[in-house]
């Protein structure tokens, strides 16, 4: 069994505000340590479960946060700026088996979830197919046209109310529940780490035993992102394919998922080098 393994921070138990997951706060530090923590008890599940082959892609900010030195020695770690972002390293031809999702979030605009937003703070609403979805969803959607199911996600209560109607086979594990966009109550980081390590064993022997789904889309594969600022919507349609919509709103059209995803993931990165 090959697993992939994105890890994002705002979903990790204890990060229950924005100001520890930016590399210039002061609780940066602890925030990585609770990071580094959960992705070790899901590279311990998997194992359990059977893996051979690891690879962890750190998917948060700029994507160099975990310490590769405190990793399970049994997994590989793919960090940096990366072009496909979340999901690198799981392409066509990688031939993982399975993803998991540890650190994530509720999607930009969820009224409750901790810290909730798409990709970056630009979009306000993010949409696949008309349906409301945050990064769990357009990665699970381009891991899906790979042939990678996703089985596990990781985060509040929030998100895991949000990926039961988008990826209903998924094992869904709650480490804490969130209070609003600036708060969570958390279960002690030991605790977090036992939820994780046997949800994650649980989704590799289910991948196993071929009891995953993947998640499907088109075609057509339509993105919608609407941005907090017309400017931002300006920029992001600079994008070949894109379509203008609405006050702030920006549309990609595609038959292939890795096409609207990378429409998306490029108008994104457009809309974040407006000034603020």
């Amino acid at each position: 069994m090959r697993v992939y393994l994105s890890v994002d921070m705002e979903g990790i138990a204890g990060v229950n505000h924005p100001g520890p997951t930016g590399s210039d706060h002061a609780r940066y530090p602890a925030a990585v340590d609770l990071m580094v923590g959960e992705t070790n008890a899901a590279i311990e599940g998997a194992i359990a479960a059977g893996a051979e082959d690891i690879l962890v892609n750190d998917s948060h900010g700029s994507m160099f946060n975990l310490l590769p030195e405190r990793i399970h020695p049994a997994a590989r770690v793919l960090q940096g700026q990366k072009p496909w972002s979340m999901v690198e390293g799981a392409g066509p031809d990688a031939g993982f088996d399975v993803a998991l999702f540890v650190g994530y979030h509720a999607r930009a605009g969820h009224p409750r979830g901790t810290i909730a937003h798409t990709y970056s703070l630009a979009p306000v609403e993010t949409r696949l197919d008309g349906r409301r979805t945050g990064e769990y969803g357009l990665n699970a959607m381009i891991l899906g046209s790979w042939g990678v199911p996703v089985g596990l996600v990781a985060g509040d209560d929030a998100l895991a109310d949000e990926v039961a109607a988008w990826l209903p086979w998924a094992e869904r594990v709650v480490v804490k529940t969130a209070v609003g966009g600036n708060a969570a109550a958390s279960v002690h980081p030991t605790a977090a780490a036992d939820r994780i390590r046997a949800g994650s064993e649980r989704a590799v022997r289910a991948a196993a035993a071929g009891k995953l789904e993947l998640l499907r889309v088109g075609p057509p594969v339509v993105i919608e992102v609407d941005y907090s600022r017309a400017v931002e919507a300006d920029y992001a349609a600079i994008v070949p394919g894109a379509e203008r919509f609405g006050d702030r709103g920006v549309r990609f059209v595609a038959d292939e998922p890795a096409i609207a995803y990378r429409g998306f993931l490029a108008g994104n990165r457009l809309a974040g080098v407006v000034d603020r």
